[in-house]
């Protein structure tokens, strides 16, 4: 798998948990909206870096991959986090 690819199926999966997870947000806890704000701003960061990602994609592949990759993992952490959440506050 290439690059490009592998970032748009990172990009995909969260935006898939990213989904399922607005549509709960109504039923949170004020401490998993909290969560989910601090969740959000990562998510702008990482859709910015994205398309930065993918009109440098030659001369500045290593350093904006490893950025993504830190953002995507802290994504994938912080929806982990809020679904556990979500299930337990019920």
């Amino acid at each position: 798998m290439n690059v490009k690819d592998e970032l748009k199926d990172t990009t995909e999966k969260l935006r898939k948990q990213r989904e399922e997870l607005s549509v709960k947000m109504h039923l949170a806890s004020m401490e998993v909206r909290d969560e989910w704000e601090e969740i959000e701003e990562k998510w702008e960061e990482f859709t910015a870096k994205s398309k930065q990602f993918y009109k440098e994609v030659e001369p500045s592949l290593g350093e904006i991959r490893t950025a993504l990759s830190l953002l995507g993992s802290e994504l994938e952490a912080g929806y982990q986090k809020i679904k556990s959440a979500l299930k337990h506050s019920r």
